[in-house]
């Protein structure tokens, strides 16, 4: 007979392999409404940003501005970074603070901010 190789991983391996998904990836979503004649303002500060501080974000991996196609004055904001660490970083950046002040005058309510770790990728 031959060796049976088991195609489920035992628990110490699928705890394993959770976190190194954990490991890989720490992304930030931040959701927000625009205050009524501000879409373009909000938009051009992202691009703002990624002009001037995005060069200097450590850890940082990628990003994008998503708008909701039925209220187009509501924005999901979704940026990836290596660590958590590296997220924190910039959050404690005095540039950022300013960059993030400046949003909060273009919006109705201050953005939720949501933090995940990815599970699964393809």
């Amino acid at each position: 007979m031959g060796v049976r190789v088991s195609s489920v991983a035992s628990g110490k391996e699928r705890a394993f392999l959770a976190e190194q998904r954990r490991a890989e990836m720490f992304v930030t979503v931040s959701i927000y409404r625009a205050k009524a004649g501000e879409e373009d303002a909000v938009i051009a500060l992202h691009e703002d940003w990624q002009r001037n501080q995005q060069s200097r974000a450590q850890g940082y991996l990628s990003g994008e501005l998503l708008r909701n196609t039925q209220a187009p004055r509501e924005f999901v904001a979704i940026m990836r970074f290596e660590n958590p660490a590296f997220a924190q970083e910039l959050a404690n950046d005095p540039e950022q603070n300013a960059w993030y002040r400046r949003l909060v005058s273009l919006v109705e309510n201050v953005p939720v901010l949501t933090e995940y770790t990815r599970e699964w990728s393809s």
